[in-house]
């Protein structure tokens, strides 16, 4: 079931009451379990012709409507120039399954009757989470579990028969969502019998402290905080600063970005048995030296991201399902150190990921002069450029004067 039935079907969508009425009844779900808030930016994926933002658009500045049928997107463009819709509203081509998430962010994300569609729920889940500001709010409307009739109609329908709610609700926990709630929200009925539909509700948040004790905890955070400093510091420039060598050797910052993303999909994937079947032709056999260290032109900076954030997600997924002492093995090490357990590995991956992030925030300070360890935590004087300059010149004469050979 795809693009060319909805395609096929876009023009006529809205003249179903039963939509209508089941899209007004997700409005009024959204509506209900997330306050408004002054400033509030929607995207609604998967969002057909948009009738679920239609009814929501006095609690949002700005809508975003993400559709990857053409037939859909071209209705929901006739309805902004009819006024149905606000005239800022944006149109995106958006197919997380197999795009990166971009780079823009959103306070809530609304996804109605979309994800039992999906193959790949993970990797829906992690783009959510990366296109959420904290805090932000997840809605998704869907199918409780069902016995495959709801599609016997389709011909060619390959996606699945709802969810379990309990099993959604641990799948969104893992994808970084907290205060996950799921409720009924409404009920379709069909020839085949009524198929109830609920909504789960979740806010994406920075996990909470670990206890004290828990080493695998800490070697995560610790973990999560270098891969999102390294994302940080592409913030702001151009494509050619991104890719930029700043080093003799070639340093720069997509392409340390692009490195982290591909051993991260192998200390924590293959190591453990657990391939990510993500292709990484880099690494392949008569691949040139170096190929995983900077980004050709026909790679894009989404590319190299969506595939960063991808590999976080694979990473935790086999940093949760197993202990500290499990045991894999690093093919390309030497015999003698090749067996290792999940705790070396998580180690080494946090203290390679960091030793990278300090030459990301050299290679940054020397694109622009911007520096620091993360956004709310700068770790750095608040002096002015002059302040700073002054500060250089003095380490200058302290470096000239200590080269003074003795007399």
């Amino acid at each position: 079931m795809g693009n060319e039935h909805f395609d096929e079907h876009a023009s006529t969508w809205d003249d179903d009451p039963a939509k209508v009425e089941r899209a007004a009844a997700v409005a009024t779900g959204v509506a209900r379990a997330i306050p408004a808030t002054a400033g509030a930016r929607l995207l609604e994926y998967g969002a057909g012709t948009g009738l679920v933002s239609q009814a929501l658009v006095d609690r949002f500045s700005a809508i975003t409507l993400a559709d990857s049928s053409s037939g859909m997107r071209a209705v929901i463009g006739q309805k902004v120039a009819a006024g149905a819709l606000p005239a800022g509203t944006r149109v995106w081509d958006l197919d997380l399954e197999r795009q990166p998430p971009p780079t823009e962010r959103f306070d809530v994300i609304v996804s109605s009757m979309v994800l039992h569609h999906v193959h790949d729920l993970e990797r829906v889940l992690a783009g959510f989470a990366a296109l959420l500001e904290d805090g932000g709010y997840l809605a998704i409307a869907d199918l409780d579990k069902e016995d495959g009739s709801f599609h016997a109609h389709v011909p060619g329908f390959d996606g699945h028969s709802g969810f379990d709610r309990a099993d959604l609700a641990s799948r969104l926990e893992r994808a970084g969502f907290g205060d996950v709630r799921v409720e009924d929200c409404t009920r379709i009925e069909k020839s085949g019998g009524g198929y109830p539909v609920f909504l789960a509700t979740a806010r994406r948040s920075t996990p909470p402290l670990p206890a004290p004790d828990d080493l695998k905890g800490w070697l995560l955070r610790y973990l999560q905080q270098g891969r999102e400093a390294m994302l940080w510091k592409l913030e702001g420039l151009s494509e050619y600063d991104v890719r930029r060598p700043l080093t003799p050797t070639g340093t720069n910052l997509l392409g340390l970005v692009k490195h982290l993303a591909s051993i991260e999909l192998g200390y924590l994937g293959d190591t453990f048995d657990r391939p990510s079947g993500i292709p990484l032709p880099w690494f392949e056999d008569g691949a040139e030296d170096n190929a995983d260290m900077w980004a050709t032109p026909e790679e894009s900076r989404a590319d190299i991201v969506g595939l960063y954030r991808r590999a976080w997600a694979h990473a935790d997924a086999t940093v949760a399902a197993l202990e500290l002492d499990a045991r894999g093995r690093v093919a390309h090490w030497p015999d003698e150190r090749a067996e290792v357990t999940l705790g070396r590995i998580l180690t080494h991956l946090a203290t390679e990921t960091h030793r990278h992030a300090g030459h990301a925030d050299v290679v940054r300070e020397l694109i622009d002069g911007a520096a620091g360890l993360r956004p709310d935590a700068l770790n750095t004087p608040d002096l002015d450029a002059d302040a700073w300059a002054a500060y250089r010149a003095r380490l200058e004469a302290a470096a000239r004067a200590a080269d003074v050979p003795p007399m």
